[in-house]
């Protein structure tokens, strides 16, 4: 049976310029690394800890030797590499998104008071039904310090060895949704393109993919804002009215 992904919105091209901490000029043109004027600090977090969605759970750090690469070696033996990969996949996404004002970093040196963490644990979900990954959905992005964990095990599910390349698009995509759904962005529906029109990319926040789907290049393409007009009237926060989100296969 083929493996379906649940994940899923969209957004206009970006036509300001991001900042993001640590990313070569070529994957994000004109990005800045000025952390203490970011709108929003982005942790890469690797080594588990204890989140929000589930305080009295400790995660434990992704295992990285668990993933086989198909010429026999597994991410532990390139863990920083692939590390630098993922977070550099998951820049070129977000830096074409219409938020501005982005540092993303897979180091907790010198962060600022507020920043958003996803941690990348070797663990079940909680919630079952095989979800690849949760986070906290910020409608108009007003807290700046949201969560996501993505589930290390459930991606192992999705199959066996994969090359270096397929295993960086899976981790990134996955993580870009979510930090899109802390970012303020819901779910779109999946739209059928004529062959002679079919996009250059993936849709980032569609409510399904296929495992196929999560080993191509995603972006946000859907004319999609990050702060719907039923979002209400601007509160303290939105985090704690609104159920998290989740990305899933079955």
């Amino acid at each position: 049976m083929a493996l379906m992904v649940l994940c899923g919105c969209g957004a206009v091209p970006n036509s300001t310029t991001n900042s993001f901490s640590e990313v070569p000029a070529d994957v994000c043109p004109g990005a800045a690394a000025d952390k203490t004027t970011a709108a929003d600090a982005i942790l890469l977090e690797w080594s588990g800890g204890t989140s929000r969605i589930y305080p009295g759970d400790l995660l434990a750090g992704l295992d990285l030797g668990a993933f086989v690469v198909t010429d026999g070696a597994t991410l532990a033996d390139e863990a920083n590499d692939f590390k630098a990969a993922v977070r550099d996949e998951v820049s070129r996404i977000l830096c074409d998104m219409p938020t501005d004002g982005i540092y993303l970093t897979n180091s907790k040196s010198g962060l600022p008071g507020k920043v958003t963490t996803i941690y990348f644990s070797q663990i079940r979900s909680p919630l079952g039904g095989a979800q690849i990954g949760q986070g906290e959905y910020d409608p108009c992005n007003l807290d700046h310090d949201n969560n996501a964990i993505i589930f290390g095990d459930e991606i192992l599910a999705l199959g066996d060895a994969r090359p270096f390349d397929e295993w960086v698009l899976v981790f990134a995509n996955v993580a870009a949704h979510e930090i899109g759904h802390t970012l303020g962005y819901g779910h779109v529906p999946r739209v059928i393109y004529p062959a002679s029109q079919q996009p250059a990319y993936v849709e980032l926040m569609m409510a399904t993919h296929t495992v196929e789907e999560m080993i191509q290049d995603q972006r946000l393409i859907s004319d999609m804002t990050n702060c719907p007009d039923d979002a209400g009237a601007p509160a303290p926060t939105h985090r704690e009215r609104i159920t998290s989100l989740t990305c899933s296969h079955e």
